[in-house]
């Protein structure tokens, strides 16, 4: 990092210039770097990570209060919120490709939804997702997988969507691609104490 004054000959620059340095501020100093872009910011580990982080955070919320006291007991050890303990735990989890679990420890007893994949297809930019399903169980969300070029494998690194999965009523979501191909998607539900489906649904979208 690059301390300036008067940047450009003038009192203030932020920005980028030419594509190779950039000017800031830090701690109210301007300085300049060079500018760097990230090797692959939406790496498919990072989207699917991405989507778990967004679920647990948004669902946090709506966990009964006797099931957020679950988590008193990691949250001491951790010197942390029950909150914190709970993303941490479920993170962990998920990065072991287990589905989370709104209590601590997670049970894997009851039954998820039996919400699946029914159809894909391309509209305009975006891939239309049907989901549907006959029985909702103890059903808490469901993670949607893609990949291009063959049929998809469940895993972390090729999930796309984690959703709520609230009704077994045929519903939609929509997905735009980072390009234009065949896609493959499968999906799979979890339960409330981290019992998870197995995957079912597989569909295609041709362009």
């Amino acid at each position: 990092m690059v301390k300036v004054n008067g940047p450009m000959f003038s009192l203030d620059a932020s920005g980028t210039l030419g594509d190779a340095i950039t000017f800031s501020k830090w701690k109210g100093r301007p300085y300049v770097r060079e500018r760097v872009i990230p090797s692959n910011p939406k790496s498919g580990g990072q989207v699917g990570r991405r989507a778990m982080f967004r679920f647990l955070s948004q669902l946090w919320s709506s966990v009964a209060t006797a099931d957020q006291d679950t988590w008193t007991a990691l949250s001491d050890q951790l010197v942390a919120s029950k909150f914190n303990a709970y993303m941490s735990e479920n993170m962990e989890r998920w990065h072991n490709f287990l589905t989370p679990s709104e209590v601590t420890p997670a049970t894997e007893a009851a039954t998820p939804s039996d919400n699946a994949l029914t159809a894909a297809a391309w509209e305009e930019n975006r891939i239309k997702l049907s989901i549907a399903g006959s029985a909702l169980g103890d059903a808490w969300g469901i993670v949607l997988f893609a990949k291009s070029g063959g049929a998809v494998t469940p895993a972390v690194g090729n999930a796309i969507i984690v959703e709520a999965d609230t009704t077994i009523a045929a519903h939609d979501l929509f997905w735009t691609p980072p390009s234009i191909a065949t896609w493959h998607f499968d999906s799979i539900a979890f339960a409330d104490d981290g019992a998870q489906a197995a995957a079912g649904g597989p569909q295609s979208a041709v362009p």
